[in-house]
């Protein structure tokens, strides 16, 4: 949707003024569309994510278009609607007040009615689950889920000391290579006949899910950890030791501590889950744990597009000196996170799972204007 000339250019002032109804007091607005500068400016709220782009012509604005995203399709439609009808709203009045035309899905909407323009670009549609997909409509707040994590991780120590893994379990540097050691001969794949659906969690990402299995909590909260092609006990060796590594960090690094993750510069890689920040970038326990446990999986699975060295029980100790050096370090601003591995691939080539960098293209946002558009 955006704003066009129906003749002379947009007034600046005009577009400043009522843009600022819902961006408020962004710079790029005020400083650089009133300057006559190009802009693009990000505005989001719980339910919708929005990109303004504000074309500067010779005396005012030759172009205003704004891209409208669902961060959660799958909840009610109602919450959307009322999100993109303050962006709709203000556009409307933009073309009225300036002699413009409101475009909307290619059709001229400056005098059309806001309930028929809600229509064009999120009808109330009911279901909008896609057929053979199963949807996992729960949805748990981050700080709580959060809370919960954090309240397991004594029962992750208890079951990792039950099953035997060497202790002691004291977040020291010396303990992670024992206890990687025991980790390699424990993780084993699932089979890749073992029966497996397709999921939609509420934030309409898809991602296979093992039928019938026992999975860690944070399964599916991401598309990108969903790896399905970990048995039930090799998660479970995964969450758990993940938890205790991240712990060992901590204590080395007093400024980091367990957080939320929020968007960042980085997009929503990390966004809901668990991290522990405060001091250079997130981390996100499994996804931090991945390459260390990629070199595990091809050595059990080989495949020639992805060799591998042979793991060691030394591997998450070396992780563990890369982020704690890399979170001491000066440079912090520019420290690259350690997870930048990906995710292993099938025995027939296809990709498992996402690499969590990408989470932001595996999470489906849908694009106003352009109907199943995947961005």
């Amino acid at each position: 949707m955006g704003v066009v000339p129906a003749g002379a250019e947009l007034s600046r002032a005009t577009v400043v003024a009522l843009l600022g109804e819902v961006l408020g007091n962004d710079p790029d607005l005020h400083e650089g569309v009133g300057a006559g500068e190009y802009a693009e400016i990000d505005w989001k709220t719980e339910r919708i994510s929005t990109q303004w782009l504000v074309h500067p012509g010779a005396v005012g604005v030759t172009e205003l278009v704004v891209s409208v995203w669902d961060r959660h399709p799958l909840r009610p439609v109602a919450e959307y609607r009322s999100d993109v009808g303050r962006v709709a709203d203000v556009l409307q009045r933009l073309a009225r007040a300036t002699g413009g035309r409101f475009v909307v899905e290619e059709a001229d909407a400056t005098t059309m009615p806001l309930p028929r323009i809600l229509d064009l670009v999120a009808a109330d549609d009911g279901d909008r689950t896609p057929a053979g997909v199963v949807l996992d409509p729960v949805f748990e707040p981050d700080d709580a889920f959060l809370r919960r994590y954090l309240a397991a991780g004594d029962s992750r120590l208890a079951w990792l000391r039950e099953q035997g893994a060497p202790g002691p379990f004291d977040d020291s540097r010396d303990s992670l290579a024992p206890l990687w050691g025991w980790a390699i001969r424990r993780l084993r794949p699932r089979t890749a006949d073992a029966p497996r659906e397709k999921v939609m969690n509420e934030q309409g990402a898809t991602y296979q899910r093992p039928v019938g299995a026992v999975l860690p909590m944070w399964y599916g909260r991401k598309a990108a950890l969903a790896l399905d092609f970990w048995s039930d006990d090799a998660l479970a060796v995964l969450d758990a030791v993940a938890f205790y590594a991240a712990e060992c960090v901590r204590h080395a690094v007093p400024e980091l501590s367990w957080q939320a993750g929020r968007e960042d510069e980085w997009g929503n890689m990390h966004e809901g889950l668990p991290v522990l920040a405060g001091h250079g970038r997130s981390i996100q326990p499994i996804a931090g744990l991945t390459p260390v446990a990629r070199s595990v999986y091809r050595m059990l699975v080989p495949h020639p597009a992805d060799p591998r060295p042979a793991p060691a029980p030394e591997d998450l100790r070396d992780w563990y000196d890369a982020v704690v050096a890399d979170h001491r370090g000066p440079s912090l601003a520019a420290t690259i996170p350690a997870i930048l591995a990906p995710i292993p691939l099938r025995d027939n080539g296809s990709q498992a799972s996402t690499h969590p960098l990408c989470a932001l293209e595996c999470d489906r946002q849908t694009h106003v204007g352009q109907d199943g558009d995947d961005r």
